[in-house]
């Protein structure tokens, strides 16, 4: 700005600074600007366009500016019957568990946060300790924070809460603080805390979750639509835009359309549309690869021989299903855990190996001729059958006969299993609950997963791949996507749209007529 009035000044007085005093004119100098209207003419024109340009600025710095209101327009896959997230869900999908844990933390908050490094954030805790033995931890809660039916969230009402989702921790609450107390040591315990499922949360005589989050819940059809309104008195301050609505039961291509039509603002999207062309308005965004594809033997299988299972592990190539089917999205993998949690992830082989399989079959106590083998998926996975018969393909050519079914007794389930939490530890554990597979036995030192501890970690997922139960397949991100309406925000990188300053509650709205007068030179806003 000073640099424009500077030369706004220059234009509007060339003539050297002179004493001080009011200085008129020579006649000789009159005389060349009768002479030279030409050279007014141009000044004028100057100082016209300066003007302009610096109303046009003015403007342009208040249009993006991030303010407060509008309604925030979000479209989700599933169309759940009541706003909860269960430890176990028996019939869940991946995308079940992304809605839900999306949604819900818009409404309540946990006590700590990890961030994408898996460093825990204080959220409604300020402040925790242990002792060494990790079986007894002290959290000093945040002051004033109040549930949206405007009771206080105390120490005894978390306890309350934290006390009925862990029937085995001991929950006590004290004047500021809370302690919880387990037989088990806990050293993971903050890792546990930050997941969705241990959000904060009171249910109302209808079921209406009531929590501490930065939006409240002000309609509630189920399977259909949700209603949020922004908490005036959230203890993270209020957030920009005064209400969310989001629509459930929208395919990933309704989603889509809609979003090029300009009728919604957040969604989601396959990871392979974040690889292609992007559609019109849309910022497609990726996160880590947050969720495992794997087969899974069940505890009844005809395939009990170790060496059969392994030579099926051996028989899948891995590329050409990622480069066609999956059209590029996410990593082949051999393990349970992809590498950006531990770094050792290409220590388990994913190459195809046929020669290798035939051996180890001749070697097998159990014949693979003459017996087939049943690979069942769930039909809600648009990429599951493709898939599925792919591997059948592959087992096929090195003499297992596999038939993929959805009807009668499975030997082999395609799965997919979500990897929750950046803490290595955790999401092997949470894992394996999801596959139904043995939990590992962790020993107390590894919440940080260096030294010695990741060697442990290795350990605990190397006895968890032995003897082939499980065949890991792939580490798949998941994709979101905004319009160009939606401001000051971007998908965190573990998908949940809850990380410190990457969560729907800080992002503001343009309105759609700045939209099209900025399209294209849209400086950044800072955050809330």
């Amino acid at each position: 700005m000073k640099r424009i009035a500077y030369r706004f000044l220059a234009a509007i007085s060339p003539a050297r600074v002179g004493t001080g005093a009011l200085a008129r004119p020579g006649r000789a100098q009159l005389g060349s600007c009768l002479r030279s209207p030409q050279l007014w003419v141009r000044h004028s024109l100057l100082v016209a366009a300066l003007i302009t340009s610096m109303i046009a600025a003015t403007r342009a710095t208040g249009a993006t500016r991030p303010h407060y209101g509008g309604t925030l327009r979000v479209m989700l896959q599933s169309a759940p019957d009541a706003l909860e997230l269960t430890a176990n869900p028996a019939n869940a999908t991946p995308t079940d568990y992304w809605d839900a844990a999306r949604t819900l933390s818009l409404i309540g908050d946990t006590l700590v946060k990890l961030d994408a490094q898996g460093r825990p954030q204080p959220a409604l805790a300020v402040a925790w300790q242990c002792d060494p033995t990790a079986r007894h931890w002290q959290f000093t809660l945040r002051r004033g924070v109040k549930f949206h039916d405007g009771s206080a969230a105390s120490p005894a009402a978390i306890a309350q809460i934290l006390g009925a989702l862990h029937p085995g921790w001991n929950v006590r609450a004290s004047a500021e603080s809370l302690s919880i107390e387990s037989d088990a040591t806990l050293p993971s315990l903050l890792a546990e805390l930050a997941l969705p499922r241990n959000l904060l949360l009171k249910r109302n005589a209808n079921n209406i979750p009531i929590g501490t989050g930065p939006f409240l819940v002000a309609e509630w059809q189920p399977g259909k639509l949700l209603k949020l309104a922004a908490n005036e008195e959230s203890w993270a301050g209020r957030p920009f835009v005064d209400a969310v609505e989001i629509e459930f039961g929208k395919s990933l291509r309704d989603q889509a359309i809609a979003l090029e039509l300009d009728k919604t603002d957040v969604i989601e999207a396959a990871p392979q549309a974040a690889n292609g062309p992007q559609r019109r308005g849309a910022s497609p965004s990726l996160s880590l690869p947050v969720e495992l594809l794997a087969l899974v033997f069940s505890a009844n299988s005809k395939a009990q021989d170790a060496r059969l299972r392994e030579a099926l592990a051996l028989a899948i190539d891995r590329k050409p299903i990622q480069s066609v089917l999956l059209k590029g999205a996410g990593e082949p993998a051999a393990s349970i855990l992809p590498n950006w949690m531990t770094g050792y992830s290409a220590v388990f082989s994913a190459q195809a190996n046929p020669q290798r399989a035939r051996t180890l079959l001749a070697d097998s106590r159990q014949p693979a001729l003459n017996v087939s083998y049943a690979l069942s998926y769930d039909p809600r996975d648009p990429q599951a059958q493709l898939i599925a018969e792919r591997i059948a393909l592959n087992a096929r050519e090195v003499g297992i006969t596999v038939q993929v079914s959805l009807s009668g007794p499975e030997d082999i389930r395609l799965m997919r299993a979500v990897l929750p939490s950046p803490n290595p530890v955790t999401s092997l554990a949470e894992a394996v609950r999801q596959l139904g597979l043995p939990q590992p036995a962790f020993p107390a030192a590894l919440p940080s997963t260096r030294g010695n501890s990741l060697d442990e970690l290795y350990q605990a997922e190397r006895s968890l791949l032995d003897g082939y139960a499980v065949i890991p397949l792939f580490h798949l991100p998941v994709a979101s996507a905004a319009s160009a309406r939606v401001r000051d925000w971007q998908p965190d990188r573990l998908g949940e749209w809850s990380e410190a300053g990457l969560s729907l509650a800080d992002l503001w709205l343009a309105d759609r007529l700045t939209d099209r007068q900025t399209e294209g030179s849209r400086p950044e806003a800072g955050p809330r």
